[in-house]
């Protein structure tokens, strides 16, 4: 199998940190691949162009994250992944709408230009942010990984690479959660990282 990612991608993080507690991980062979770049190989895979996408043993391409992670989960029979499905699926979802506004905050900050960017459309991500770690941080959350704890773990890491928000603040319990739970080998092996981007990636107007 393959997988379509990029090291700072949230999404992919989540996706590679599942691949390896399901035990699938020496299976695939990631393929390093910005969204943004030129080439129209992605958008072969996935009419949206976005990543993560997993190419299967039969050649099909599954996109979307919590697509992947399904998939993942069946074909290792590890169902204990997805343990209390509703409650895993509800904090995966929160936890993707945490990484889609931190990644527009971060596209909005880091490629637009200043006089070009919207600070109204800034707030509303914030905001959105905020508002779900807030109720993050009131969740019994388990040091058990499960697709929910994976899913928020990953988004959290995400924030605190691309310095998005002091998300610790205020948020003593949900803090100390993640300071523990980071610490498994399929999150430290799958954190979002920082890298250098492609030279072929498309620019935005400036």
């Amino acid at each position: 199998m393959q997988l379509y990612t990029w090291p700072t991608s949230p999404f992919g993080a989540k996706v590679w940190a599942l691949a390896i507690a399901t035990g699938l991980n020496a299976q695939i062979t990631k393929v390093p691949y910005h969204p943004w770049q030129t080439d129209p190989e992605l958008s072969k895979l996935n009419p949206l162009n976005k990543i993560p996408v997993l190419i299967t043993p039969d050649g099909e391409g599954l996109y979307d994250s919590p697509v992947i992670c399904e998939y993942l989960i069946e074909q290792s029979g590890k169902d204990e992944l997805l343990e209390n499905k509703w409650c895993n699926l509800r904090q995966q979802a929160l936890a993707d709408g945490i990484m889609d506004a931190g990644v527009l905050v971060r596209y909005e900050t880091h490629f637009r230009p200043s006089h070009l960017q919207c600070q109204d459309w800034l707030n509303r991500q914030l905001n959105a942010i905020h508002r779900g770690l807030d109720v993050l941080n009131k969740e019994n959350l388990t040091d058990t990984l499960t697709l929910g704890t994976i899913s928020i773990a990953s988004a959290l890491a995400y924030i605190e690479l691309r310095k998005v928000c002091d998300w610790r603040e205020n948020r003593s319990q949900l803090s100390n959660w993640y300071d523990t739970i980071r610490h498994h080998p399929a999150l430290e092996q799958s954190k979002p990282t920082d890298c250098p981007l492609p030279a072929n990636l498309i620019k935005l107007r400036e």
